[in-house]
């Protein structure tokens, strides 16, 4: 019996032995985040070309500056974060957005990979001068509506940015609760690179004066450096002393040896007259006889030729009246404006029956058309920039017939 106790004491410590050194399994090792990759894509392009990229963010903050390439592809490694890449052509004046989770090894820019317009400007005007104040808001081809607040310092020109190629529509609040808007659609090829929307208001709105542009008078003037002013006046006096040198030193070799000018010019191919020259011989003393008399013409009537006959009928050849102008340069290159009456204005104002509101060198009122008879003809009424005609500034009514050219302002049209 005391065996047995023993034994079941000795059992029993051994059992807690056991429970007191039983080992806890390992722990796991703490998870390690992998570190971000910086991701690699080429970039080409159709050909070579001026282009910029950079890389932005969840929140649209920019990663790196713009980087520049000419080449027709281009390796870039994208920073850590980056969400989005975008490219920008200096030519066009488009951008591409490009999401960084799609890029692939190499990615092809294609035409329709641009799908942005860089920079919109809206011109905000009344009355041909900029306005003061207005709030001013662009609708995309997404729907996203953007504004801005045009303040005097803008002098009546807001710029948007990074605008969806499409329609848009630009809607200007002022005043007493007045609205005017414009809608016109971006297009991926366009003449500018830059694309201008002209919003007109109408109503009471503050303005202010336009400042001087760049190919007026004035700034022509101020273009035009001082010293080649100088130096043309230099080189004009030159070739005038040079003109008188040749013509004095002409005059005397033609009275003291003018034996040896009259080879001289024939060996040039000019046959000099001979009469001073045969009278220079007879004077030294020429035997040749004199020329005999020349008789006597009969009168008119009696000599068998009625007089009707002694002069040519004047023949008067008629030309085809011009009946339209068309714009072969400038702004509105390829329309055709009529001449429907007998008194045409053209000028900037849109009042005019041939209205060039687009061309800022055309004065408010700058010429009229007008027909006399078959004759048509042209009156400059001073312009700022003046009135051309086949090249030569006018200042009288000019006549104009098909065929001529017509400048005015950065507009050239053709008379037909």
């Amino acid at each position: 019996m005391r065996y047995f106790w023993a034994f079941v004491l000795i059992a029993f410590l051994i059992a807690q032995g056991g429970a007191q050194t039983e080992t806890k399994p390992d722990a796991p090792p703490a998870e390690t985040k992998p570190a971000a990759q910086t991701r690699e894509t080429t970039l080409i392009f159709p050909q070579e070309g001026e282009r910029w990229w950079w890389a932005e963010n969840s929140k649209g903050e920019p990663l790196n500056a713009p980087q520049k390439t000419s080449d027709a592809s281009v390796n870039i490694k994208l920073p850590e974060g980056a969400e989005t890449l975008w490219v920008y052509d200096a030519k066009s004046g488009n951008l591409a957005q490009l999401k960084a989770s799609e890029l692939k090894e190499k990615t092809e820019l294609k035409s329709e990979s641009w799908t942005h317009v860089a920079r919109v400007q809206v011109n905000v005007k009344s009355q041909d001068k900029p306005v003061a104040s207005a709030i001013v808001s662009l609708t995309d081809a997404k729907g996203d509506t953007r504004t801005q607040v045009l303040e005097p310092s803008a002098e009546g020109i807001l710029v948007f940015e990074r605008v969806p190629l499409g329609k848009v529509e630009v809607t200007a609040r002022y005043g007493d609760e007045q609205k005017a808007s414009q809608e016109t659609t971006l297009k991926a090829e366009r003449e500018l690179r830059v694309p201008v929307i002209e919003l007109a208001l109408s109503g009471t709105v503050a303005t202010l004066e336009p400042t001087k542009r760049a190919g007026e008078t004035e700034a022509k003037a101020e273009e035009t450096p001082q010293v080649s002013r100088i130096g043309a006046i230099v080189m004009f006096i030159i070739a005038l002393a040079l003109a008188v040198g040749v013509v004095y030193f002409l005059v005397r070799l033609a009275t003291q040896k003018p034996q040896q000018l009259g080879e001289a010019m024939s060996k040039l191919g000019v046959e000099l007259p001979q009469a001073a020259t045969s009278g220079a011989v007879g004077s030294v003393g020429s035997t040749a006889p004199p020329a005999p008399p020349q008789p006597d013409l009969p009168p008119l009537d009696t000599a068998g030729v009625p007089p009707t006959a002694t002069a040519a009928p004047t023949v008067m050849v008629a030309t085809e009246p011009a009946t339209r102008i068309v714009a072969t340069q400038g702004p509105y290159a390829g329309q055709v404006f009529e001449i429907s009456a007998d008194l045409m204005t053209i000028g900037r104002e849109a009042v005019h029956p041939i209205a060039l509101v687009n061309d800022m060198g055309v004065s408010r009122n700058h010429a009229q058309i007008t027909r006399q008879g078959d004759q048509t003809l042209i009156e400059d009424l001073g312009s700022t920039n003046g009135t051309y005609v086949n090249g030569v500034r006018i200042s009288t009514p000019t006549p104009i017939k098909p065929g001529d050219t017509i400048q005015l302002g950065a507009s050239l049209f053709r008379v037909e």
